[in-house]
C-alpha cells in the first residue's frame, strides 16, 4: 500500500475516534446536586459572608425552630391521641358493647356532677348510689336505640348543599328524638324510683317543655360541627363530652321537679289533713 494512503486512512481513523469522544460526552447525563445541597436555604448559611435566601440567617432560624417546636408537639399528641384512636379502633370492632359502655358512662357521670352541684359537693348530703344505679340503667337502655338512630340520620338527608343537609338534620333530630329521649330520662327516673305512671306523666310534663326548648341552645351547633368535621367512630366519644354537661343538665331539672312535688304534695296533705280534723270537729 502507498504511503501516502496509509497516512489518510489513519488520519480518518483519528478523526472518527476524536467525533466519538465528543458524542460520548455529550450524552452523559448532567450530574445535580442532592435535593438538601440545592434547597439549602432552609438551613443557616455555613459563611456569613454569603447571602442567604428570603430574609437571611434569622428567617432560617426561626423556622428550624419552628420545625423543632412542630416535631415536639407532634410527638406529645400521639401519645395524647393514642387513647382516642383504641377507642376508635374497638368502636369498629364492636360498636354495640362500646357504645352501652359508652352512654352509661355518660349517663352515670352526669347524675353524679348533679349530685355534686345539688349537695354542694357533697357537704350538705352524701351521694345517693340508688340514683346513680337508676341514671346507669337509663343510659342503658338509651345506648342501642341512640346508636342506631344516629346511624340511620348520617346515612340519610344527605343533600347537594350543607346547608339543607344539616338543617333537615337537625330539624329531624330536634323535634322527633329529642323529646322522645327526654320522654324517656323523665318518666323513667320516676318508674325506677317506685312511682306510678300517672307520677311519670306529671314529671314529664313539668320537665319536657323547658329542656326541649333549652336543648336548641346546645344540639343543633353540636350535631353540626359532629356531622361535619368528625369522623363516625369518635362522634360518641365528642357527642359523650357534651351529654355529660347535658345529663347533668337533666339531672337537675329532674331534681328540682321532684323537690317541686314533694312540697306541693306536702301542702295538699295538710290541706287534706285539715279539712279532716274540721270535719271532725262538726
Amino acid at each position: 500500500m502507498p504511503a501516502g494512503v496509509f497516512l489518510f486512512l489513519e488520519r480518518q481513523a483519528l478523526r472518527q475516534s476524536h467525533n466519538v469522544s465528543h458524542g460520548c460526552r455529550r450524552q452523559q447525563p448532567v450530574y445535580r446536586l442532592p435535593q438538601a445541597k440545592r434547597f439549602a436555604s432552609n438551613k443557616p448559611n455555613d459563611n456569613p459572608s454569603l447571602p442567604t435566601s428570603h430574609n437571611g440567617p434569622s428567617a432560617a432560624k426561626s423556622t428550624s425552630s419552628f420545625r423543632r417546636a412542630l416535631a415536639a408537639s407532634s410527638q406529645y399528641s400521639t401519645r395524647l391521641l393514642a387513647p382516642l384512636r383504641a377507642y376508635g379502633r374497638i368502636q369498629q370492632r364492636k360498636p354495640y358493647i362500646t357504645q352501652l359502655c359508652t352512654t352509661a358512662t355518660i349517663f352515670t357521670l352526669g347524675d353524679l356532677s348533679a349530685q355534686a352541684v345539688d349537695s354542694q359537693a357533697f357537704g350538705s348530703k352524701p351521694y345517693e348510689p340508688l340514683r346513680g344505679l337508676r341514671a346507669l340503667v337509663i343510659g342503658a337502655g338509651l345506648s342501642i336505640p341512640g346508636y342506631t338512630w344516629f346511624m340511620w340520620l348520617a346515612r340519610n338527608f344527605n343533600y347537594s348543599t350543607w346547608l339543607r343537609t344539616m338543617g333537615t338534620k337537625i330539624l329531624i333530630q330536634q323535634c322527633v328524638f329529642m323529646p322522645l329521649v327526654q320522654t324517656y330520662f323523665f318518666s323513667m327516673q320516676i318508674l325506677l324510683g317506685g312511682g306510678s305512671l300517672e307520677d311519670a306523666k306529671r314529671r314529664v310534663i313539668d320537665t319536657l317543655p323547658v329542656s326541649w326548648t333549652n336543648s336548641w341552645k346546645v344540639w343543633p351547633a353540636v350535631m353540626a360541627f359532629t356531622f361535619t368535621y368528625v369522623p363516625m367512630q369518635y362522634r360518641s366519644v365528642f357527642n359523650g363530652l357534651i351529654g355529660t354537661c347535658w345529663q347533668t343538665y337533666l339531672s337537675w331539672i329532674n331534681q328540682k321537679a321532684e323537690a317541686a312535688e314533694k312540697k306541693t304534695n306536702a301542702v295538699q296533705d295538710a290541706e287534706v289533713l285539715g279539712m279532716s280534723r274540721l270535719e271532725q270537729r262538726v
